[in-house]
């Protein structure tokens, strides 16, 4: 490989993450515009983001992402300088079109080249907003083109044609691309972490020194400093993975915007505790699931305009999103407040699927019959729309946030509304615990699973643990507890 390669496959790589960036920036400021709470700085910030792919693609000869950029530039100058005005349809058009040039990057990123799909009605639409009429052979465009803005192979399946807006069709996940591998680390964290280094290979070498010639005090000395620095070392180096759980949140505003134009719901979004930080590895892992329960909730929590009213509710259906840390966990609250889940709906269709009879549906309790909701197979949408229909179920959703050692509660009143609780850990790569001796052998049980700890020295011990047939208990703050051996629950014999 050339030096040019190289070189010119490195600034695709920047291209790509600097773009991806850009345009989440880009969709984030445009719905800023759109609720007119924008100012020169907003209109400033959506131009720049084009403006710079247009430049960077035209230099590294990317065709397409330059011609369309071009475009969205042009609408964008006249937007800028008072010449036109914000529509909402003109809000949606910009928005396909950021969709279009993120599929053209992902080609990029697949292929070397930005592909050849066929943007002809964005790019008229583009003109037609800038007040340039639409040229007659244009209109003549052959209708599987889908409404231009991807190629029939960028197409998710199945894609109603009459649909109101193509845009929320463009969600396509892509897995761990140059751009989600990519972070960003403030440079003062980074010198930390040199320098601890540094302090860690001089009590290295301390330590190192003393196996030879041996002083004890030194080496107790050195052994200590050690322990201290690991510490500290672990703690900087994990602080460079942690991010805040905003970088996800951030695509929402975008989400909510496209789920309710598409079900003509009217849907406002609070979102707090964004500065909440996690561990990136379980930012990738919580960002489906989050976006599959925003859907839902709009899809079926949030009712129509019509319904709302009539059940005395305001039009407006709002769904809130809160972050907080609590015992060395992340808790994550997504709560609407629409018609909530209808339990008896739940049960019919569990029996009607054959997870359950209608015997032990009877007997279930609230709680029991709310969890039928994560069985697999179970969806209750009465019509599978566009947005529900996609073969993610809240199974799913239960078993990606289990599998990082997460929990997902669900609470919900009928013509209330929904709350989902997800707790998950800050981070995968260390689990605190808390070591136990038993049978001669050493055992840690995570610090997540414990809820107290009760000391009993000898005497306590001695008078405190009761017999009820037999069977050992303890009485705390006047509650029973069993007692449990550990050797004898693993069959290690009495040591």
């Amino acid at each position: 490989m050339g030096m040019n390669e190289t070189l010119q496959q490195d600034l695709i790589k920047d291209l790509l993450v600097e773009s991806h960036e850009g345009l989440d920036r880009f969709d984030h400021e445009l719905l800023t515009l759109e609720k007119g709470q924008g100012g020169s700085d907003t209109m400033n910030n959506i131009f720049r983001v084009i403006h710079t792919l247009k430049g960077t693609a035209g230099c590294l000869g990317l065709g397409q992402i330059e011609k369309s950029a071009h475009c969205g530039e042009n609408l964008l100058s006249l937007l800028r300088e008072g010449k036109v005005h914000t529509s909402p349809e003109m809000i949606t058009t910009l928005l396909a079109l950021s969709d279009a040039l993120r599929g053209m990057l992902r080609t990029l990123e697949a292929t070397g080249t930005d592909g050849n799909a066929n943007h002809t009605a964005l790019l008229a639409q583009l003109e037609q907003l800038q007040g340039i009429p639409a040229a007659a052979e244009k209109s003549a465009e052959p209708a599987n083109t889908a409404f231009g803005l991807f190629s029939d192979e960028d197409l998710p399946t199945p894609v109603n044609p009459a649909a109101p807006e193509p845009v929320a069709a463009a969600e396509v996940s892509i897995k761990s691309s140059v751009a989600d591998n990519a972070i960003r680390v403030d440079i003062s964290q980074l010198d930390k972490v040199m320098n601890l280094v540094g302090e860690l290979v001089l009590a290295r070498n301390q330590i190192v020194a003393n196996t030879t010639d041996f002083d004890q005090a030194a080496l107790m000395t050195a052994a200590q400093r050690l322990n201290i620095i690991t510490t500290e070392l672990q703690e900087s180096v994990m602080k460079t993975r942690m991010q805040p759980i905003g970088n996800v949140w951030a695509k929402f505003p975008r989400v909510v915007r496209d789920v309710s134009h598409e079900l003509n719901k009217k849907v406002r979004l609070i979102m707090d505790g964004q500065s909440t930080e996690l561990d990136r590895t379980i930012i990738e892992a919580i960002k489906d699931p989050l976006t599959h329960i925003v859907r839902n909730s709009i899809d079926h929590g949030i009712e129509s305009p019509e319904k709302r009213r009539a059940a005395g509710k305001p039009d407006e259906g709002l769904l809130s999103l809160r972050a907080y840390h609590e015992g060395g966990q992340v808790n994550i609250e997504i709560m609407d407040d629409g018609a909530g889940i209808n339990l008896e709906r739940v049960k019919a269709k569990a029996i009607s699927q054959n997870l359950l009879t209608a015997e032990q549906a009877a007997r279930l309790s609230e709680r029991e019959a709310i969890n039928l909701i994560f069985l697999p197979g179970l969806s209750t949408a009465e019509k599978i729309s566009n947005l529900s229909g996609r073969g993610v179920g809240m199974d799913v959703v239960k078993t990606n946030i289990e599998k990082i050692g997460g929990s997902i509660d669900l609470q919900t009143q009928p013509g209330q509304g929904t709350t989902l609780k997800i707790k998950i850990p800050l981070t995968l790569a260390i689990i605190p615990a808390l070591i136990v001796t038993s049978g001669g052998d050493r055992y840690a049980i995570p610090q997540v699973n414990l809820l107290e700890l009760v000391r009993l020295e000898r005497d306590h011990a001695l008078r405190g643990i009761e017999r009820i047939h037999g069977a050992p208990v303890y009485r705390l703050r006047g509650n029973l507890l069993p007692l449990v051996y550990l050797n004898h629950e693993l069959g290690l014999g009495d040591e």
